[in-house]
């Protein structure tokens, strides 16, 4: 079940963060400095606060615990992220779906993101499309991010409620 943050989620939603970069580090090959950046800035509880009051953050939860979230920017996806222990029940693509139908009600054309590269084959299940790429700086210098892309209200298999269904 996917439902907007609340207050009270965020010391769990770092959490779940820090647990998704930690598995993050390891996938994508990261110094021991950048998952220390990604948990400690990215993944703080100052951070989420600060973040949601300009972003929408929507979480998915099992009636016990967080199993996702992901933040909305304009037409941005800023944040995507399931428990390493959830992955392959269908959160991502739950979360990813809410991400887009608040994209297309704020008169978005387009969904937008960066991503790492473990993530683009599942962008690319959801109808993504990488357009580039950039070498990050500073605590991330290195890491290679794909812009992807996927202009909305365009179906060219066949649509339900706005989706494309493969």
């Amino acid at each position: 079940m996917t439902r907007p943050m609340r207050q009270s989620d965020i010391d769990d939603v770092g959490e779940l963060l820090n647990e998704s970069y930690a598995w993050l580090g390891e996938r994508e090959q990261l110094s021991s400095r950048q998952i220390e950046f990604l948990i400690s800035e990215r993944g703080s509880t100052e951070t989420i606060q600060r973040e949601s009051q300009v972003q929408q953050y929507i979480v998915a939860d099992d009636g016990v615990h967080l199993t996702g979230v992901v933040s909305v920017s304009g037409d941005q996806i800023t944040k995507l992220y399931v428990r390493p222990s959830m992955f392959g029940r269908g959160i991502g693509r739950e979360l990813y779906e809410a991400a887009e139908s608040i994209i297309a009600a704020g008169g978005h054309t387009q969904v937008r993101l960066w991503a790492f590269s473990s993530a683009i084959p599942f962008y690319e299940r959801m109808g993504l499309r990488s357009v580039g790429q950039k070498q990050s700086t500073g605590p991330m210098a290195g890491l290679m991010s794909t812009l992807m892309e996927k202009p909305l209200g365009e179906c060219k298999i066949f649509c339900v409620n706005g989706y494309s269904v493969y």
